[in-house]
């Protein structure tokens, strides 16, 4: 089987990873978007996890051809990436930041669809159990697919880039594939992928400045993640529904359920809260409890406020350059890195919204509570 994919062209299947495409658990995929709630600002952004599992496998297989893999290894890398997003629920991480004291995260889920039920009847006739969850680690080949220059960071920068419209994902995924090393269990770059890696972080941190973290965007899965929260708390939504939820027939279920459908109602027709104000992040003690913020905030203004908190992308690399006899990290390497986490730092807000009518209320009561 071949699939003619917009990003990385026509890709080939073997016989059991068009039965894993096939199968329900993989096909539920089609109906979750790979960037949650940044549609309602780029209208173009409703690519999916199913076609980013793809992209992953194919850049997976181009790392093991360059990395001379064996057969056997690279087959079991293609399987792993193919899969490495089966577990994500609806809405993706944006759902996963309230779900996941629920349900687990989608790595968590991911290898327990693989390693019990369907899947594991597919994948059970070549792998053992033990091989199967390791194919949802970061052990191993598996760090080809996890790395911070890997398979997985390379299709979506590209996708989201080409289905949002900007081009701050362009990077140069032909040198990274090609001046990839793997030695003594290690993942990691020969010096000639320095610019290269440079390049993708540089991508990686502009895409979160204008598309991830896009105040919109952030906004809108605010206020996402508070109808889901209501529902969940007030046992309206159940757990096995999230399970088996894309993204339209959550929203529509939380569009139905009284602790959530007023929020729900809002983002279907886009009607969404408005910033009231921006607080710095660094200037909140480390273990700050947001929720207790929200509604301190939210009681002194007399109306709904929701905190945003950002994604957060400042950490660092987990990249390593070879000089010589040497691996290095990258934040070792390159004066750029701490460049870029300097700039984050500077950037990053937690964005206190409410209702349009409100926005003044909320502006005031933040200005007295919040750090300064």
């Amino acid at each position: 089987m071949i699939i003619k994919d917009p990003i990385c062209g026509a890709v080939r299947f073997s016989p059991l990873e068009r039965q894993l495409i096939d199968s329900l658990e993989m096909q539920r995929l089609r109906g979750v978007r790979q960037l949650a709630m940044a549609y309602l600002v780029y209208p173009g952004a409703n690519h999916t996890r199913f076609e980013h599992s793809i992209g992953a496998m194919h850049f997976s297989s181009e790392f093991a051809k360059n990395l001379e893999l064996s057969k056997e290894e690279a087959e079991k890398l293609r399987i792993a990436a193919l899969l490495h997003d089966v577990g994500h629920i609806a809405f993706s991480h944006e759902a996963e930041i309230v779900t996941k004291k629920y349900i687990g995260t989608h790595e968590e889920i991911g290898k327990k669809l693989a390693t019990d039920g369907a899947l594991f009847e597919l994948l059970s006739s070549t792998y053992s159990k033990t091989e199967i969850s390791s194919f949802f680690g970061n052990e191993g080949h598996m760090q080809i697919i996890s790395s911070d220059v890997g398979s997985d960071r390379i299709d979506y920068l590209l996708r989201d880039s080409h289905y949002t419209g900007v081009a701050y994902g362009v990077i140069d995924a032909d040198r990274l594939l090609h001046t990839a090393g793997y030695s003594s269990n290690e993942f990691f770059l020969t010096e000639g992928g320095l610019e290269a890696a440079e390049s993708l972080l540089v991508a990686r941190f502009s895409m979160f400045s204008t598309v991830y973290n896009h105040h919109t965007v952030r906004i809108a899965s605010a206020m996402l993640g508070k109808a889901i929260k209501a529902a969940l708390e007030g046992k309206e939504l159940q757990k096995e529904e999230l399970l088996a939820s894309t993204d339209s027939a959550l929203l529509t279920k939380l569009e139905s359920l009284p602790s959530s459908s007023s929020l729900a109602k809002m983002l279907t027709s886009r009607e969404l809260y408005k910033a009231a104000a921006a607080l710095p992040l660094s200037s909140f003690p480390s273990r700050i409890d947001f929720a207790k913020l929200e509604e301190e905030i939210s009681a002194s203004a007399g109306c709904d406020v929701i905190l945003s908190i950002p994604q957060q992308y400042a950490h660092l690399p987990n990249i390593r350059i070879r000089q010589k006899d040497s691996l290095l990290p990258l934040s070792e390497v390159s004066d750029l890195v701490a460049s870029l986490q300097r700039a984050q730092e500077k950037r990053t807000s937690v964005l206190v919204c409410a209702r349009k009518k409100d926005v003044a209320k909320a502006a005031e009561a933040a200005k007295k509570i919040a750090p300064a």
